[in-house]
């Protein structure tokens, strides 16, 4: 009986060890608007970027040109700075007009009330200027082991940074009390949705570790964010005194009917 044997490059496809293939998150793109701003200009380039980043962040972070360089991030989170700066003007010149002036129950200093409504919008310029690099900080050390392929820290800051662009939706002035404007808090929600969608789809990272990571990284901020305000409020009243920091004063009931 003849005896037949395999040629050398004969392989039985189910025996052979599967090789994961990786995705390289470094590639550059073909760039996104914020990288181009010679030909879009600087306040086109910011508010595609943004828009993009709001309605298509997937493909946005995809055409990076530059994902390993922090410069165009950089300055893309100063401009997100101004954007939070000027947000704050506009939500404190609405309460001012809509709630306070109307208020009969209150005295208002107005003085006082523009000089705290400079200052807490150069405190959000600088903090939205910074948290960029916090947010990242949490997110990467929460879901780096979880990476399907691994990503480095700057490209992971430079994603987030550009998704900031949502903050334009802090723009939007009012809300049903003074305390709780609706700009500021849907922009914060969108942020939640675009990380989470971002982490899952660009960075590989897996979904449940992705949502858990971006949940804990959004609670993580937001305490940060409370915990600055109530640290600089009690600083600031422990250095200038009560009286001279609060621009409205609740009135009693005696003085509203004498008047």
């Amino acid at each position: 009986m003849a005896k037949y044997s395999s040629p050398e490059d004969f392989r039985f496809k189910g025996l052979e060890k599967k090789i994961e293939q990786r995705a390289d998150l470094m590639v550059s793109g073909s760039g996104i608007p914020w990288e181009d701003r010679g030909s879009y200009g600087f306040v086109g380039a910011f508010f595609k970027t943004a828009f993009d980043g709001m309605f298509k962040p997937t493909q946005l972070l995809a055409k990076m040109a530059r994902p390993e360089t922090s410069t165009d991030a950089r300055i893309f989170a100063y401009a997100c700075g101004v954007i939070w700066f000027v947000a704050v003007l506009i939500q404190s010149t609405f309460s001012y007009f809509v709630f306070y002036v109307r208020d009969k129950t209150v005295d208002v200093d107005p003085q006082q009330y523009m000089i705290n409504t400079l200052l807490e919008g150069v405190a959000a310029g600088v903090a939205a200027a910074l948290m960029p690099r916090v947010i990242a900080w949490m997110f990467y050390r929460i879901t780096a082991f979880d990476m399907t392929s691994k990503a480095p820290p700057i490209l992971v800051r430079n994603m987030i940074t550009y998704l900031m662009g949502v903050s334009l939706l802090a723009l939007i002035p009012g809300g049903p009390n003074p305390w709780i404007p609706v700009g500021p808090i849907l922009a914060g929600m969108w942020m939640f949705v675009t990380l989470l969608t971002v982490a899952i789809s660009r960075l590989r990272v897996r979904v449940g570790a992705a949502i858990i990571g971006s949940m804990l990284t959004f609670a993580g901020t937001a305490a940060i964010v409370v915990g600055g305000i109530v640290l600089i409020f009690q600083v600031w009243c422990t250095a200038l005194g009560k009286a001279s920091i609060t621009p409205i004063v609740k009135t009693s009931t005696s003085a509203n009917q004498v008047r």
